[in-house]
């Protein structure tokens, strides 16, 4: 017998091959299902959990509970059963990493921060809306699978208690994972859906600025923390973070749960709206006798019903004449005969590519693409299946190469 296998073989018809890990509430054994032939993850209940028979019957009545949820971002429950004089869960065995060996072997980008978020906000919406609030989300409870597919596990099973029940076991709780701890957790109030989203928001803070956002040096450090101090916003504490990115997080950790994201489909729409790029203005730079300008990029997004095309006239120079320009007027529409319109280039590029790109109502082809056009304002349009049609304005005042970014934000299905 090697030393990770346990000293029991089996419980009910499960086979136990080897030990997974180790929590504050049971064990996790991977097993073997002989009637399906497959593979399970076996929670078991430590023999010293079980301390009555309500206890074992409100924890059954649960894991029952979260045994009908079905939703690919959350672990499925197959079975419950009772064995050796404690409980087990068989469960679906994941292929994949806890998200806190993740995030210590690599740094995540912010896309794929906020694609993390936005589907455990999706799942927790699913359980929430069928009664069931997790009240302990943390990174060691979501595994990434190869695909990046999150899941969310240990529905319930950490937390088998009533959040209403003794002191005793509230502190039980407190005690395993504090700096996930939502206010109100910390007080011993009841909790709802919000305190799993707050928890989710200590997780997106973690993510985005490499640290979490309450720290200290003993429990009545960090409870003290989570209940008055405010963190510097993700923006501040890591500059380069998107300012709606960093507003949602901030919402999130609100230390009254009104003035948090009501629901988890309201958190992973503002999750989506986070991505939604501008290209930010490039400072201008200080004039000098050698530099006689500066380089200004400005983007406002605007919605439009129709674009009626604009058209563009390039008049050849008469010998020995110069052009004047009127004061007040947009480059593009004051060139007059005897000049030739300057230009610049317009790099585009989109998330996903292969969208169709229109240039004032134009079509110009797919992304990514280098477009040539005059100094001035355009109006630019990126369109693809399945995703929200993107429209901005863009004023063009260098001759240079000006880059334009683009995110594509998927439309869901609203029918769920």
């Amino acid at each position: 017998m090697t030393a990770n296998q346990p000293k029991i073989s089996q419980y009910g018809r499960y086979e136990i091959l080897s030990e997974l890990g180790r929590g504050a509430m049971g064990v996790v054994y991977r097993a073997h299902d002989p009637q399906i032939d497959r593979l399970i993850a076996l929670k078991v209940l430590r023999e010293d959990r079980v301390t009555s028979n309500d206890l074992v019957q409100r924890f059954v009545k649960e894991a029952k509970a979260i045994g009908r949820l079905s939703h690919p971002g959350i672990v499925t429950v197959y079975d419950v059963g009772q064995d050796h004089g404690t409980i087990f869960i068989a469960m679906e065995f994941l292929e994949g990493t806890p998200l806190n060996e993740v995030i210590q072997s690599k740094t995540l980008t912010v896309e794929e921060s906020v694609d993390l978020g936005i589907q455990v906000a999706d799942a927790l919406d699913y359980a929430h809306s069928h009664g069931i609030v997790h009240r302990d989300i943390k990174s060691t409870n979501i595994i990434l699978g190869p695909s990046g597919r999150a899941k969310i596990t240990d529905f319930g099973i950490a937390h088998v208690e009533d959040p209403s029940a003794t002191q005793q076991t509230q502190a039980g709780e407190i005690l395993g994972t504090p700096v996930y701890m939502s206010p109100e957790q910390v007080m011993s109030k009841p909790v709802d859906g919000r305190s799993d989203l707050y928890s989710l928001g200590i997780i997106l803070y973690e993510l985005t600025t490499g640290h979490r956002p309450f720290r200290g040096d003993n429990l009545a450090s960090i409870f003290r923390a989570i209940t008055q101090d405010t963190p510097d916003p993700p923006a501040t504490a890591a500059p380069g973070t998107p300012k709606p990115l960093s507003d949602t997080i901030v919402k999130s950790l609100s230390k009254d749960p009104e003035g948090r994201f009501q629901t988890g489909k309201a958190m992973a729409e503002a999750l989506r709206s986070s991505l939604v790029v501008e290209p930010p203005a490039r400072a201008p730079e200080k004039a000098t006798k050698s530099k006689p300008g500066v380089v200004i990029l400005s983007l406002v997004v605007i919605v439009v019903l129709s674009i009626t095309g604009l058209i563009y006239f390039k008049r050849e120079p008469k010998s020995g004449q110069t052009p004047a320009i009127p004061q007040g007027r947009e480059t593009r529409d004051t060139a007059t005969a005897g000049q030739a319109l300057k230009s610049a280039i317009l790099a585009v590029s989109s998330t996903p590519d292969g969208a169709q790109v229109f240039v004032d109502n134009e079509f110009k082809g797919k992304s990514p693409l280098h477009l040539d056009l005059p100094l001035g304002k355009h109006d630019v349009r990126l369109s693809l299946p399945d995703y929200y049609e993107w429209e901005a304005q863009v004023r063009l005042q260098d001759e240079g190469k000006t880059p334009l970014s683009v995110r594509l934000v998927p439309i869901e299905d609203q029918a769920s």
